[in-house]
């Protein structure tokens, strides 16, 4: 008994702080006014832009140039994709017998891209 009491007072507790901590209105630790260094409010903040994106090693697909930077993560079959030629001949003119030996770092000569190739 004595246990589920003190559980209780606990409980009362709790939420009292937190309807302190809301001001009874649902906004929990925030101010209606600017703080002592003039921040405004978190709710009338201005929201922030969103970082740039950093560009990778092929500036798009199909635009990698004569030749790519393996990265981590990259297979045969990704690079291809991504620089828009055709796996078997970037495998055939880098004399690839393994495609899963790839490694970070190794530079790949790649085809030359072909319009008509894409269906």
């Amino acid at each position: 008994m004595a246990r589920t009491l003190a559980l209780l007072l606990l409980a009362f507790s709790a939420l009292a702080l937190i309807a302190i901590a809301c001001n009874g209105e649902g906004d929990f630790l925030l101010d209606d006014e600017p703080d002592a260094t003039g921040t405004p409010p978190f709710d009338q903040r201005s929201p922030q832009p969103s970082p740039t994106p950093t560009p990778t090693a092929a500036a798009a697909i199909g635009e990698c140039g004569e030749a790519y930077t393996v990265e981590a993560g990259d297979s045969l079959f990704s690079i291809a994709e991504k620089c828009g030629v055709d796996v078997n001949d970037l495998q055939e003119l880098n004399d690839i017998d393994d495609p899963t030996s790839l490694r970070v770092g190794q530079e790949l000569k790649l085809p030359p891209q072909s319009a008509g190739d894409e269906e």
